[in-house]
């Protein structure tokens, strides 16, 4: 066997022993048994729901660590005295819809959407992924001409 075969047998065998060590490194990585380890993973989207609708939801007071949540549509129903609102939020318990607040002006109805978790379920890990979900709210006044403002973007 000459030089040159040799060094190229010995660099082959060096390359193959190597990628064997990194691939059961990164294997063993994989398979860690410690709780505390971070976890990651590719984001995963689930099915529409099987109405093709968001979920209908209804406000439930009493929520721990409410926050004001953005939305995406608000559409004024026939009647003129509610509005269909489209948003997208967490998993229940964790990311619930605490309640709505409505403000009256002379141009604009001013409505503010206000979410939670619910505080019984400390110990519950959700998972994070969006749900579309809907509300419709009542008016005590007539939508009339004015537009919908979102209280919780201004």
């Amino acid at each position: 066997m000459g030089r040159h075969t040799k060094a190229r047998l010995l660099l082959s065998a060096t390359a193959a022993l190597l990628t064997v060590v990194a691939v059961g490194s990164a294997f063993a990585a994989s398979t860690r048994d410690d709780p505390d380890e971070p976890v990651s993973s590719s984001p995963v989207t689930g099915p529409p729901p099987a109405d093709g609708l968001p979920q209908l939801v209804e406000p439930e007071t009493g929520l721990a660590d409410v926050f004001a949540r953005s939305f995406d549509t608000a559409t004024a129903n026939d009647d003129t005295t509610s509005v269909t609102i489209d948003f997208w939020s967490g998993v229940e318990p964790c990311t619930m819809l605490d309640h709505v607040d409505v403000t009256y002006g002379p141009r604009a109805v001013t409505i503010t959407l206000f979410e939670g978790r619910d505080p019984n379920a400390d110990d519950v890990a959700c998972i994070e992924i969006a749900v579309a979900k809907r509300v419709v709210v009542g008016l005590d006044e007539p939508l009339g001409d004015r537009r919908i403002v979102d209280g919780a973007a201004t």
